[in-house]
């Protein structure tokens, strides 16, 4: 960056005078002046190019020299960059009052413009159901466990048995694979994939699987572009920035408007004809995940550097390159291979089994989690409209009990996931009951499909849900109707 009175930085997509007209001439790249003030530094100066902000509660920081020592990761700080990051920060510490302790050590900046969308969604400390649930699951769940096993009471890690098993599943699926490519060996290798998807990187691109993150940060990698096949960048804003933040919420959660014109989960999108056949096209459309993750992953992370509606404004060099390393790795012991040692005619329904079924996997077990009747934002009374905890729990729907936690890293539990996105998985069992009488004094329902079949009934309600909002709208049935109507005088 150039030095003068008209430098500018581009941060959340809006260029930013840093030395406005009129302003006497400056060297952006010198040491801004600082003051102290509450124990917090603070930054006279503007925007500076090359620097790392983002804002929390109306507050603009500087994270640049932060972000190398972030207990979650520089790939987690890096997603509040650019950004009103206020509901990333408040959903995913659990220990709230410490990590105030912390931004007051960070330096703030005065700016006189601002820079960045203030967040208009509900936040989650201004939830007084968000906060028992929260001092409840503190001091019942994860204080306890912190005494029993000397690790911090954050929430993260204790998940060593997990992962192994997920990893072992897939170093014998890929071995006979790699020995032996069949439609069954490739479908064997697919759902290690996807229970690498949800039982290693998710967890651990939250920021949960280990209280390390850079050692969450590998696992993070390696599970999702290594095994899985998909780009973490790609995921960690789409599902951390996007999903987690604004569930179901059509204009903002990208799991609702990016299957769009396909499929149709929310009644303010528009009516197609061919969605009166979503409930049952909708299966043959699962298998296609991975394919359209493929094509996906390299239009956003290569090209545009974004996903629809999602900047990533964070995105570090480093990533980058661990993106084309892991694509290479998984193409390789995947793909080259295979058809190295056997042909590539020989692996052509093998691979076509092992995409497949790990992408009809993932998709059946995500969509039953917010899909459901009742869980439209268009169903929520207006409290909830303006309580982020209530608005989670009320999006979100539960099912089964820990054996399904087990296979799912704990995605079965989606009411308590998104309540404590950034816990390990196999503390959400132990969340249910706290969660359920908590909801259950404050009147909120809880969608709950509890015991080990949870699943058969919960995904009949999807497939009716799916049937419900592929119903052409009356609006539009009248609107048709009276156009019919004019034709014919």
């Amino acid at each position: 960056m150039g030095k003068g009175a008209n430098s500018s930085s581009k941060v959340g997509g809006k260029v930013i005078d840093v030395v406005r007209k009129n302003a006497p001439s400056m060297v952006v790249d010198a040491a801004p002046e600082e003051k102290e003030g509450d124990g917090e530094k603070m930054i006279d100066n503007n925007i500076i190019p090359g620097r790392k902000y983002t804002q929390i509660r109306g507050k603009t920081y500087d994270i640049t020299e932060f972000a190398k020592r972030h207990p979650g990761g520089s790939q987690l700080l890096m997603l509040a960059h650019g950004r009103d990051a206020t509901i990333l920060f408040e959903s995913h510490h659990l220990r709230s009052e410490i990590v105030e302790k912390v931004l007051k050590t960070l330096p703030t900046v005065n700016v006189e413009e601002s820079w960045c969308p203030d967040e208009t969604f509900p936040k989650p400390l201004d939830s007084s159901l968000y906060k028992k649930i929260q001092k409840r699951v503190r001091e019942e769940v994860v204080e306890p466990r912190a005494r029993k096993s000397g690790r911090k009471a954050r929430g993260a890690g204790g998940v060593k048995f997990d992962a192994f098993c997920v990893i072992l599943c897939y170093a014998v699926a890929l071995y006979m694979f790699n020995m032996n490519p069949t439609v069954l060996t490739g479908m064997f290798l697919g759902f290690s994939a996807y229970w690498s998807g949800t039982g290693l990187q998710h967890t651990a691109n939250h920021g949960g699987l280990t209280q390390s993150g850079f050692v969450n940060a590998i696992w993070g990698w390696f599970g999702c572009d290594v095994i899985l096949g998909k780009s973490s960048i790609e995921w960690r804003y789409h599902h951390m920035v996007s999903h987690h933040s604004y569930c179901n919420e059509a204009t903002r959660d990208q799991d609702v408007y990016t299957s769009f014109p396909l499929m149709r989960l929310d009644e303010s999108l528009e009516w197609k004809w061919f969605h009166k056949y979503q409930a049952f096209y909708s299966v043959f459309a699962w298998p296609f995940l991975y394919l359209a993750a493929q094509t996906g992953d390299f239009v956003n992370v290569v090209i545009t550097k974004s996903s629809p509606g999602v900047e990533y404004l964070g995105l570090m060099k480093h990533e980058l390159a661990l993106f084309y390393l892991g694509r290479a790795l998984h193409y390789g012991v995947k793909f080259a291979l295979p058809m190295y040692n056997f042909g590539i005619k020989a692996c052509i329904l093998p691979l076509v089994a092992y995409s497949t079924f790990g992408s009809f996997i993932l998709c059946w077990f995500f969509i039953v989690s917010h899909n459901l009747d009742g869980l439209t934002p268009a169903a929520l009374p207006k409290r909830a409209q303006n309580d982020w905890a209530e608005w989670q729990i009320r999006t979100s729907a539960s099912w089964g009990e820990s054996f399904w936690s087990f296979l799912s890293g704990g995605l079965n539990l989606q009411i308590e996931h998104h309540l404590f996105p950034g816990m390990a998985h196999n503390l959400y069992p132990k969340l249910v009951p706290i969660v359920k009488e908590e909801c259950e004094k404050a009147g909120v329902p809880y969608h709950g499909h509890p015991g080990i079949f949870g699943l058969f009934p919960i995904t009949v309600k999807m497939f009716k849900f799916l049937h419900k909002m592929g119903q052409k709208p009356i609006a539009t049935r009248r609107s048709s109707r009276a156009s019919s109507a004019k034709k014919a005088l």
